[in-house]
């Protein structure tokens, strides 16, 4: 709204000046003629109308506000996307450790079961008590770890109501229980293309551009003249301070041309320059940082996606192997060791399953922030936007085309 406001501040320079002069006096004094003492008063009131015809300067400050009027639009765009990523990335955080509690709680399940099976054989004689103590402990160390995925998950629940502006002791019920992998199918190609095309922060950088290039010309305007017209009306009254017994007008114009002023102009050129430097530097530094932020994104997506084949093939012989090994504990052919080893690897299969899930669907979000998907899309479906956006085509004919206009 401020940008806005200043646009419209600046171009109204633009728009006709009406004025209004009232002066009035009060006069005391001897009249030459009679000698005598008279008391008098007198008024002039007037109208001007003045407008510019041509202020190089204002010219350039006007497309320079609206430029900032752009910038500041695409700021705003920005904060919306990185605000739309940190709920995102929180409410999967809330899934994610809600998911590593389910874990805990299966294997307090397993240790429980499996304790009661090292008892019952160790009541009949079949095994020692230090199987029993072993199993206990790791039992007391699951029970453990399933009161600190609980507080990390209650943790979560709290750092998600505080991005979405809740209460943070409210209780948060999720549209889904467990993450899920859902093909992303976009090359890096097509992500970056869409990124140069869409990307808000993009958009800031070079109306940052386009304000230093009108600065430098309303630094130069320093050098031309300004130009302008008015008219006005005026009234004056010997015998009163509002009569109109004598009227005139006058129309007319102005010029104004600086011919020397120390150097000051040519200063402020020069700094106005070296403005316009920084500013292509930082447009093309952002260019390269928006790149990378696609390419780490788009990175990480596909290394996760790979860990999830892996770490669900993981728990599923983790799985398992629990059972052989729990079998053959019962059976007498197999340790205590194997059983607790198999329940370890398991929950460290089943919670490296969960950390696979979370960071390919994080990196989704990711990558849809980093390309510029609008606001209105859910996550996720992102990737067809990309696909069906042509924007590789787009771009390549915008390069085409540069040398041409040049």
């Amino acid at each position: 709204q401020a940008a806005k406001a200043t646009v419209s501040a600046t171009a109204a320079g633009k728009n006709p000046n009406v004025s209004y002069t009232w002066q009035g006096a009060r006069n005391h004094g001897a009249n030459t003629m009679t000698g005598r003492t008279v008391t008098s008063k007198t008024g002039q009131h007037s109208f001007t109308i003045k407008a510019p015809v041509f202020s190089p300067e204002l010219d350039a400050n006007i497309d320079k506000s609206r430029f900032a009027r752009e910038g500041s639009g695409a700021a705003y765009e920005e904060a919306l996307q990185q605000a739309k990523y940190d709920a995102i990335n929180g409410y999967y955080t809330l899934i994610m450790y809600r998911n590593k509690v389910d874990v805990a709680n299966q294997a307090v399940k397993d240790y429980q079961g499996h304790v009661d099976n090292v008892k019952a054989q160790y009541n009949v004689g079949l095994v020692a008590n230090s199987d029993v103590l072993a199993a206990d402990t790791n039992l007391a160390d699951s029970q453990t770890n399933l009161v600190k995925a609980q507080n990390a998950a209650n943790l979560a629940e709290a750092n998600l109501n505080l991005v979405i502006a809740y209460p943070t002791q409210t209780s948060i019920t999720t549209a889904e229980h467990d993450l899920q992998y859902k093909p992303y199918a976009v090359t890096l190609e097509q992500a970056k293309a869409y990124a140069m095309l869409h990307r808000s922060a993009l958009v800031q950088s070079a109306m940052a551009v386009k304000q230093a290039e009108e600065g430098l010309k309303a630094e130069k305007a320093g050098y031309l003249p300004t130009v302008g017209v008015e008219a006005g009306r005026g009234y004056a009254d010997p015998d009163g301070y509002f009569g109109t017994s004598s009227k005139s007008w006058h129309i007319g114009a102005s010029a104004t041309w600086s011919l020397w002023d120390g150097g000051q102009t040519q200063n402020k050129i020069k700094v106005a320059q070296d403005t316009l430097e920084k500013a292509k530097e930082a447009n093309l530094a952002a260019v390269d940082k928006v790149n990378l932020a696609v390419q780490q994104a788009y990175l990480n997506l596909r290394s996760a996606e790979q860990t999830i084949q892996s770490t669900q093939m993981a728990v599923n012989q983790g799985q398992e192997n629990f059972r052989i090994a729990t079998l053959r504990y019962r059976a007498g052919v197999g340790t205590n060791l194997d059983v607790l080893d198999a329940e370890t690897k398991l929950t460290e299969s089943r919670n490296n399953y969960v950390d696979a899930l979370y960071n390919y669907n994080v990196s989704i979000s990711a990558l849809e922030q980093a390309t510029g998907i609008p606001l209105d899309t859910p996550v996720g479906q992102g990737a067809s936007i990309i696909a069906n956006s042509g924007a590789v085509e787009q771009l390549a004919a915008l390069a085409t085309a540069t040398p041409a206009k040049k």
